[in-house]
């Protein structure tokens, strides 16, 4: 059985939170770990990883409980193109980069980079679904596609580019200075010089 204020204090903590709530969160709110299955019973909340639960009232975001599940990736390359909206192509797989010794299970496109690399240009930004995320900015993933062979052909890159160089948000001293950063001022120089003149 679950004490009606327990189920009243799981229900407004999920509303404060997006949906979601921890084991942890359980146990600082008086509820220990056997107690949890009466609020899957109950149909309260359902199980979505390990130690994570979630809102049956709500849609299941994908973006948002990976990030709950691995705090330290970061949504990258074709994903982030897709929620920066620079691109109207929709990944098949999710995008993320994380630091090099960082292990991550599931069916991601994964990038690992070095510490040094790896704070470079995240943001805060929003799920598809409305949730909070981390991702990196426009610039740090234009830096990313230029470095990566093969990993985007010729007509996306082009596509993103233009999106890109029409968007409000461009920052073109940022993408400099991440050029820089990435050992790709050349070719990022040389493409702004080209920009310039359309």
């Amino acid at each position: 059985m679950i004490n009606m204020n327990k189920e009243e204090k799981v229900k407004e903590f999920l509303k404060n939170h997006d949906g979601y709530i921890t084991t942890s969160d359980f146990l600082k709110l008086g509820i220990n770990k056997p107690s949890i299955q009466n609020f899957i019973n109950k149909k309260i909340v359902e199980k979505v990883s390990h130690g994570l639960y979630m809102d049956t009232n709500i849609f299941k975001d994908e973006y948002y409980i990976l990030q709950k599940k691995y705090p330290l990736a970061i949504f990258s390359y074709n994903t982030a193109f897709h929620i920066l909206n620079l691109t109207n192509r929709t990944p098949s797989e999710l995008d993320i980069t994380v630091p090099r010794d960082k292990k991550v299970r599931g069916n991601y496109n994964i990038h690992r980079v070095s510490k040094n690399y790896y704070k470079v240009g995240i943001i805060d930004a929003i799920s598809p679904c409305g949730n909070p995320i981390k991702i990196y900015n426009a610039e740090r993933c234009i830096c990313d596609m230029l470095r990566s062979k093969n990993k985007f052909d010729l007509e996306l890159q082009n596509r993103i580019l233009n999106y890109y160089w029409n968007s409000k948000n461009k920052n073109i001293d940022l993408l400099i200075k991440y050029a820089k950063i990435f050992n790709i001022y050349e070719k990022v120089n040389t493409i702004v010089e080209v920009m310039m003149k359309w």
